[in-house]
């Protein structure tokens, strides 16, 4: 398969002293790596410049050019307009002002007719979210989703929050901001959403599973459910096969090929029974009603939300007790998170009238969304693909991989290795010549499902 370069529909820089824009494409594309993950807040661009002394006109009379960062730019915060589009006219457009910035210049390296440094892109949020006059100081009380949006509207001050994605939350969370930074109170935040979906119990999220993801893609910003982000429902999940000879072509059902690949974390048993992914103890103790209260939550062999594959790993009877269930591994004491709950617009008497109520129950969330941060990311893989600008962080692809046997045929693993997974970090690499879209991988259960 040949690899096709990115077409560069725009990509400039504007000037902080004057109105001056400049093409940074030049004479030919620059190198660019184009992030995201589901563990970073705003979108990153690096870009590698070439410039030969002639992006700009001098302001001298000689009318002789001269390079970028002589002509002023690159002092960081610049607005960048971005627009790319691979070979089947997908696109990752943020030409609006109010999308990238500048975050650094690293290197310039100066050669005998050109220099050449690398620059730095991000999400104009990154910036926002420092600023002293966008804290998150005002009381917060509602949905833990919905505080997710309050606070990208009205502390960031994004106009993405309009388009941003978001899965609701069955709990509730009323505090003080308390001076956290948005992107901090988000993070945290992340870890209390109980998500509205049925469990591979068939019963109601809480008390079963919880854990959310708050990211950026390009099609803005995502708060969702772990569980969600594995769920097929409704999602167009593409396909991809990795073939043992470079000349065989792409079966009608996949989208295309797996370039290379790398199994970097099949499995880590012993690191999962360190962290208590199959199974924990919670003692929690109320300081208003004096109560201590011991809690076992235990993953069942599917896993207590939605899972990617049939079947979470079995374990040695060794380590389950006499129903066979996993015997916990760790303990954690927390205090119940009661006492001057803050809900809505309360006077300080409705505020004290409510001190014996719980705020949010740590029983049904701190261990749930541990084990499934934990389980979730069991397994990691790497693979390297065509271009593929319609990919997004978050996003479930199903990848083929070979089985390992003597079989005189081959075939795809259909119990280890293939499957779908979840896209934790994504790159996509382009220069004048050559264009890939590199995937980091996760999953938490074996076997492919039907």
């Amino acid at each position: 398969m040949t690899a096709t370069a990115l077409q560069f529909n725009k990509f400039e820089i504007k000037s902080n002293i004057n109105d001056d824009t400049v093409d940074l494409r030049g004479t030919g594309n620059p190198i660019i790596e184009y992030r995201e993950s589901v563990f970073m807040p705003y979108i990153e661009i690096t870009a590698y410049i070439v410039d030969t002394g002639n992006t700009l006109p001098a302001n001298d009379g000689t009318g002789a050019g001269i390079g970028l960062l002589e002509g002023g730019f690159g002092q960081g915060t610049e607005t960048i307009l971005f627009n790319i589009e691979d070979e089947r006219g997908n696109k990752i457009n943020l030409s609006r002002d109010t999308d990238l910035r500048v975050a650094s210049i690293i290197g310039d390296y100066q050669g005998f007719k050109s220099s050449t440094f690398q620059m730095k892109v991000v999400s104009k949020e990154a910036f926002d979210n420092t600023l002293l006059k966008n804290r998150c100081n005002q009381k917060f009380s509602g949905k833990v989703s919905d505080i997710a949006r309050a606070i990208v509207r009205e502390n960031l001050k994004s106009p993405k929050w309009h388009s941003m994605n978001t899965d609701e939350t069955l709990d509730e969370y009323h505090a003080w901001g308390e001076d956290r930074l948005p992107f901090e109170m988000l993070l945290d935040i992340q870890q209390l959403g109980i998500p509205n979906i049925q469990t591979s119990k068939g019963k109601t999220a809480k008390g079963n599973t919880a854990g959310y993801l708050f990211f950026q893609t390009a099609n803005g910003y995502q708060f969702r459910s772990l569980d969600k982000l594995y769920d097929t429902t409704g999602r167009t999940v593409k396909r991809y096969i990795e073939n043992s000879r470079s000349d065989e072509g792409i079966p009608e059902s996949y989208d295309g090929k797996v370039l290379w690949s790398n199994m970097s974390k099949s499995v880590n048993a012993l690191n999962q029974f360190e962290t208590g992914a199959w199974a924990s103890q919670i003692h929690v103790f109320n300081e208003v009603t004096k109560k201590y209260e011991v809690k076992d939550l235990k993953s069942s062999g599917k896993g207590n939300g939605i899972t990617a594959g049939r079947h979470l790993p079995k374990l040695n009877k060794d380590y389950l007790d006499d129903n066979g269930e996993a015997l916990p591994t760790i303990k954690e004491k927390v205090r119940q998170a009661v006492g001057q709950t803050v809900v809505g617009f309360d006077s300080i008497e409705k505020q004290v009238e409510k001190t014996d109520l719980i705020n949010y129950n740590n029983e049904d969330i701190i261990q749930q969304a541990h084990q499934n941060y934990r389980q979730k990311m069991n397994t990691s893989a790497e693979i390297v693909i065509q271009a593929d600008l319609s990919l997004n962080a978050g996003d479930l692809i199903y990848c083929e991989f070979p089985e390992l046997s003597t079989k005189v045929t081959t075939i795809g693993s259909r119990t280890r290795k293939s499957g779908i997974y979840m896209i934790a970090d994504l790159c996509h690499y382009g220069d004048v010549g050559n264009s890939f879209t590199g995937l980091h991988l996760v999953r938490d259960s074996y076997g492919v499902k039907t």
